[in-house]
């Protein structure tokens, strides 16, 4: 079962060259990315406005499963879905 946060969260991300993120920070807690399950973009209109996002399903090093994405409008990184 997964969670669809009623806000997305802005976190930090570190991420190598190629934008595949290696490290998150939430709540002030650092984790490393362990495993990516899914990437996949998303270029559409909202509200007359275009956004393009890159997509991952990540788990961190202590077991959170969950959906983030890369605005690349604004360079940020939200957190977007909790997975059980």
């Amino acid at each position: 079962m997964a969670k669809l946060l009623e806000k997305p969260e802005e976190i930090r991300v570190t991420a190598n060259t190629s934008g595949v993120p290696l490290t998150l920070c939430r709540h002030g807690t650092g984790e490393e990315v362990t495993a990516i399950y899914e990437q996949w973009k998303v270029a559409d209109q909202w509200w007359g406005k275009d956004i393009e996002r890159c997509y991952f399903r990540v788990k961190t090093s202590r077991g959170l499963v969950c959906d983030i994405y890369h605005e690349t409008g604004t360079n940020s990184w939200y957190l977007s879905r909790i997975h059980d």
